[in-house]
């Protein structure tokens, strides 16, 4: 499954390379045998190269959507394509493997459970209290999935890595890159980087993929994990008439531990 990971993660760079290339004009269509060469080795790249990866062990059910959407961007390097047309389908495109990537890691992270004792988080928190702390919420994450308290788990766990990723950040020497990161939250006056207690999940996430802390397999689900842990709020669970079952708490789990490790890995 490493290997289908890998395989979606370097089409989704081609596919993001190509939406860049292609914004870079402003013609109303896509005419230039440069631009429609690039659509159509994207394509094929994906036909002829990555497909047949992704497949041997995603079910196909999961990739039509994907193929559907590069037989279009294929067909579209055939003709003078409308610009505006073409950037909607590999923003649709660029989606739909982002959704591809996520499904593709449910089957692996729900199929091999992975130890529940806490780990040492030493290397991230020298302070021996709040070890504690962290290993007690980990073992209560536990016991909420052993109950089957899928939303209590889920709010546990994002709390769990919240801590953790604002500990890695402390724990950098050199904290210049965290704020000066792309994906770090700024005010909207001054364009100044917020300070931490203002950052949420959401931001922590993103910087820690874009400083290469986690991996992108990680980022995309812990996402998830991030929209799922906002239905603590009553109302919105209402709204949205979304319902966390006992196996979407197990699938968290197994990727709060495996950003954990990451995160301890990287200190």
């Amino acid at each position: 499954m490493a290997d289908a990971h890998d395989a979606v993660d370097s089409v989704v760079q081609e596919v993001r390379r190509l939406r860049t290339a292609i914004a870079r004009k402003r013609t109303v269509q896509v005419r230039s045998e440069e631009e429609r060469g690039l659509m159509k080795a994207t394509a094929l790249s994906w036909f002829r190269g990555h497909r047949p990866t992704v497949v041997s062990t995603v079910d196909t059910e999961l990739v039509a959507p994907v193929d559907q959407l590069f037989r279009e961007l294929l067909g579209g390097s055939d003709r003078a394509m409308r610009r505006g047309a073409c950037g909607d389908l590999l923003r649709a495109l660029d989606g739909a493997l982002s959704k591809l990537r996520r499904d593709a890691v449910a089957p692996v992270e729900g199929a091999a459970r992975t130890v529940d004792d806490p780990p040492s988080f030493a290397p991230l928190i020298g302070d021996q209290t709040m070890q504690l702390v962290l290993a007690r919420r980990w073992r209560e994450c536990t016991a909420c999935i052993s109950a089957n308290a899928p939303l209590a788990a889920t709010v546990m766990m994002g709390g769990l890595l919240e801590a953790l990723l604002l500990a890695r950040v402390n724990s950098a020497a050199d904290k210049k890159p965290v704020f000066t990161a792309t994906a770090a939250p700024r005010d909207k006056g001054s364009g100044k980087s917020l300070p931490l207690q203002e950052w949420t999940l959401r931001h922590y996430i993103d910087v820690a993929h874009e400083l290469e802390w986690i991996s992108q397999s990680a980022k995309d689900v812990g996402v998830v994990l991030r929209d799922y842990r906002n239905y603590v709020h009553p109302y919105k669970e209402l709204s949205h008439g979304v319902s966390l079952q006992p196996r979407d708490a197990t699938l968290f789990w197994e990727v709060t531990k495996s950003i954990s490790r990451q995160l301890l890995g990287a200190a």
